[in-house]
């Protein structure tokens, strides 16, 4: 079914006009929404324009709301996720608008329409994330209709002051478990005449870890087609190689900690995962030092990872290690019927 721009444009100031996002609008939008990114959300433009390519969702509605000098006053977006679509039937669901246009109707209009195109292609519930430090946009989620259901946490250890004196070294950590610490680069280079091969066996390991770990959506069952992954996972900007660290036993994954680093100065935390069997055993920690070890050789400022309220483990973690955390980012949800 068609977007009723029309509908929505009648609701908007009439300084406005809304249209849906074209392809060429990638950049504008994620300049626009840069403008109140946190230092791990901040995007560089050519980087999601990367990571869309790779990901493709084609399910996915974003409306562009500019003035009458074209420059972009809000953005809304909604999608299933594309291959990482919740089998649950949950759609992501977030809006922005500049503050000179807020309590204008304009998140209203957008949201609504979102939220119809959500409902007819078969979603049985919008999640949407508000941040700790945007109250405005906890009450508008509560007028909304949409109820909080679950909290995520942002934090980040500032890269030059951190001081690994106080950690075991991370390999002799490793080797006492019996595994051995490589960054995804070594790899690559030790994989060389078959990388392929690697990255195929690779990907299910890591799924596996990824389901495990809590989040306030449930992931498929099964990971995207292998050339679809290799373009999500292991290209671009979404892992830097000599700081994503794996750990092996025998050759085979049984961790990993997935890093991109930004032109902000600021590196995130992808992913973390640790085999089942080989939980418990300090693997994660020794990984998250052996990150540290590469990103304070660089111009890294920041590095900052997310975590689910519920992965206590990771948070123990991160506070071992000395992250500072941002006040928490609350999911919103609501259902249909």
């Amino acid at each position: 079914m068609a977007t009723d721009l029309a509908a929505v444009a009648k609701r908007l100031p009439p300084e406005l006009r809304v249209r849906e996002r074209a392809d060429a609008d990638i950049e504008r939008v994620v300049e626009f929404q840069n403008r109140w990114a946190t230092p791990s959300q901040w995007m560089s433009p050519a980087a999601a324009r990367a990571m869309q390519n790779a990901s493709p969702e084609p399910l996915r509605l974003v409306l562009l709301v500019e003035d009458t000098g074209g420059r972009v006053q809000a953005v809304g977006s909604t999608s299933n996720g594309g291959l990482f679509a919740s089998p649950d039937g949950s759609w992501r669901v977030g809006v922005r608008t500049a503050p000179e246009w807020r309590r204008r109707g304009v998140a209203r209009a957008l949201l609504e329409q979102l939220a119809h195109h959500a409902r007819t292609n078969k979603a049985m519930r919008l999640v949407a994330a508000v941040r700790g430090d945007e109250p405005e946009g906890a009450r508008f989620a509560e007028a909304m209709g949409y109820r909080a259901f679950h909290e995520r946490i942002d934090s980040y250890i500032d890269v030059p002051s951190f001081d690994a004196a106080g950690f075991d070294d991370p390999d002799a950590t490793a080797e006492r478990a019996g595994v051995r610490l490589a960054t995804y680069a070594e790899l690559l280079r030790e994989h060389a005449s078959d990388v392929e091969a690697f990255q195929r066996e690779l990907l299910p390991a890591i799924w596996d870890m990824a389901r495990d770990v809590p989040s306030p959506t449930p992931m498929p069952e099964q990971p995207p087609p292998f050339e679809q992954a290799k373009r999500m996972f292991f290209e671009g900007p979404g892992i830097d190689p000599p700081s994503t660290i794996i750990a092996l036993r025998d050759g085979h994954t049984v961790g990993m900690s997935v890093t991109m680093v930004k032109e902000n100065g600021t590196a995130y935390t992808n992913f973390t995962g640790v085999a089942r069997a080989e939980r418990g055993k300090g693997i994660a920690l020794a990984m998250k030092l052996r990150a540290l070890r590469d990103l304070s050789t660089r111009s890294v400022k920041l590095f900052g990872t997310t975590n689910d309220e519920q992965n206590a483990a990771m948070r123990g973690i991160n506070r071992r290690l000395g992250y500072v955390p941002d006040a928490p980012t609350t999911m919103y949800e609501k259902r249909f019927s």
